[in-house]
């Protein structure tokens, strides 16, 4: 699984040896409503995908839903990419809304996927080139639908009460249910029984820590990587980073609850806990 997580050097050199299109994850912060860098140079031959636009599914009311298998093969068939392309996924903050892209990709069964460790900061950094240019292509993506990427609120609910671990990536305030929530209606706290680890735990300056660093917080927050585990978050976004952490890490069984809080908070039947 390491493999999937490429640096810019690996990327570069990759680039040099066969055919890569790179995916931009654009998003625009949800908590403080900071626009995401749409106009900003990009990596050469990028194209972008939008989960504040066709990226997601909005019919539901929630924030950001994982597309229908049929949506986003449409989606990605526009910006010239098929089930056979090689993908690195990046997004313009480091580590953020990028990690939710290679989620939905593996979720229609793309094999040929990778993650930009550092995203485009890195890659400014190490003074490699970017454009303004992007390319566009329409092609006809096939989907293969795999299972257990994404789960319902059916699926935590069964959770509830089994060996099942609920993993929460929001901020520690949040998850103990000290402060409001940023969607209106929705309650404060956390399901019942669920761990907490804040996503931003997991990163340094826009980079997954190492692999032993990642280990020793799963263990200290009593994750046990070889049982099941759920990961959610405020809108089913940085649930990705964490859960991408664990399948780093070695964690077979892994899926993110998509509903995530913006759902489980709103709805008065699903139990919540605090503290």
């Amino acid at each position: 699984m390491s493999s999937a997580l490429l640096q810019v050097g690996e990327l570069a050199s990759k680039m040099q040896e066969l055919p890569v299109t790179l995916l931009r994850a654009l998003m625009d912060d949800p908590l403080t409503q900071t626009p995401d860098k749409r106009n900003a140079m990009v990596l050469p031959a990028s194209v972008d995908i939008d989960l504040d636009g066709e990226g997601s599914d909005h019919s539901k009311g929630l924030p950001h839903t994982m597309p229908s298998a049929q949506h986003l093969a449409l989606y990605l068939g526009k910006t010239g990419i098929t089930a056979n392309t090689t993908v690195v996924v990046y997004d313009t903050r480091g580590i953020f809304s990028a990690p939710r892209v290679w989620w939905m990709l593996k979720a229609i069964g793309h094999k040929s996927v990778f993650l930009l460790d550092g995203g485009q900061p890195a890659w400014q950094s190490a003074g490699l080139p970017v454009s303004e240019q992007q390319f566009y292509g329409k092609l006809t993506y096939q989907a293969s639908p795999s299972e257990g990427w994404f789960v319902n609120a059916d699926s935590v609910v069964r959770a509830l009460d089994s060996n099942v671990q609920l993993l929460d990536a929001r901020n520690k305030p949040r998850f103990r249910g000290e402060v409001s929530e940023p969607r209106v209606g929705v309650r404060s706290g956390h399901m019942p029984g669920a761990f907490n680890i804040p996503y931003g735990d997991l990163l340094s300056d826009g980079h997954y820590l190492p692999i032993d660093s990642l280990k020793r917080i799963f263990d200290q927050s009593k994750i046990d990587l070889s049982l099941p585990i759920i990961c959610t978050c405020g809108s089913g976004i940085t649930a990705c980073v964490v859960a991408f952490a664990a399948l780093l890490c070695g964690a077979k069984d892994v899926s993110v609850y998509d509903g995530s809080w913006s759902e489980w908070g709103a709805n008065e039947s699903y139990p919540v806990a605090v503290g």
